[in-house]
């Protein structure tokens, strides 16, 4: 749990008594690889930080699995939309490794946002590292072939070998085919470079 608290503290140091109450309200969980965290059609309730390990967010459209994201140690993963609104949820977050996650519900992180002002700023800035990222990945899906393999590898480069192929095209919006013929290019120019 010491990450989580780095990070808070990163933001801005927490009261004691803020840390005292998040230390009483958080549970640590751990999810094997393949387990599902969240079903789609679930209620988000709780909101993760991920102390280890690699999760996804897939969507059935169209009768194709569509992953959407991925998120890894260090990050903080909810399903925005579900969580948020109280609805249920469009996805179905996985684990794709072993984790270890620390976890609040929503009800107790309300309830700290109003007994701790304080903790209104770390959510902001939470918000604020996440938004663009999300901003990013949708108009990373409006890119050709190549400039979305060449985004991949810019901004999650290890997921090539922690991701299977056919996880990275889907989350790409390309076929498994193209997804092989841009790595094997990438490979090549690198190589070449070399």
């Amino acid at each position: 749990m010491e990450d989580l608290f780095r990070l808070f503290d990163a933001i801005r140091p927490l009261s004691p008594e803020l840390k005292t109450y998040l230390l009483s309200m958080l549970i640590s969980m751990e999810f094997k690889r393949k387990d599902i965290i969240l079903q789609s059609g679930q209620t988000a309730n709780r909101i993760y930080f991920i102390e280890k390990g690699l999760v996804r967010s897939v969507r059935f459209e169209k009768g194709r699995e569509r992953t959407a994201w991925f998120m890894k140690e260090g990050d903080v993963m909810l399903s925005v939309e579900s969580f948020f609104n109280q609805t249920p949820s469009l996805e179905t977050i996985e684990a794709l490794e072993d984790c270890l996650f620390h976890s609040i519900s929503r009800e107790q992180l309300y309830m700290a946002y109003e007994r701790y002002p304080e903790f209104n700023l770390h959510r902001a800035v939470i918000l604020e590292k996440y938004y663009p990222q999300s901003e990013a990945r949708a108009r990373m899906r409006q890119l050709n072939a190549s400039e979305k393999f060449e985004h991949l590898m810019n901004t999650q480069p290890d997921l090539v070998t922690r991701v299977t192929d056919k996880m990275l095209a889907s989350f790409l919006g390309v076929t498994p085919g193209t997804y092989s013929y841009q790595k094997g290019i990438f490979a090549n120019r690198d190589r070449k470079r070399l």
